[in-house]
């Protein structure tokens, strides 16, 4: 059985798939940052189109 996605585009460019998450997925807590605010990030991916390093972090409930 497929799992219904939703694609996290690169907050670089816009256009490139950085990541999928699942249908249903709070994105609000997810954190995406370029190369600039790496030091914050805690994951890394490589957007397909531009490029860039992004960095991925996640907010938890104690730091919103």
């Amino acid at each position: 059985m497929k799992r219904k996605t939703r694609a996290i585009h690169c907050p670089v460019c816009g256009k490139g798939r950085v990541i999928d998450a699942a249908d249903g997925t709070d994105t609000s807590r997810l954190q995406l940052y370029g190369p600039d605010q790496a030091e914050k990030a805690e994951l890394f991916s490589k957007c397909p189109k531009c490029g860039m390093q992004i960095g991925i972090a996640f907010q938890t409930s104690e730091s919103r």
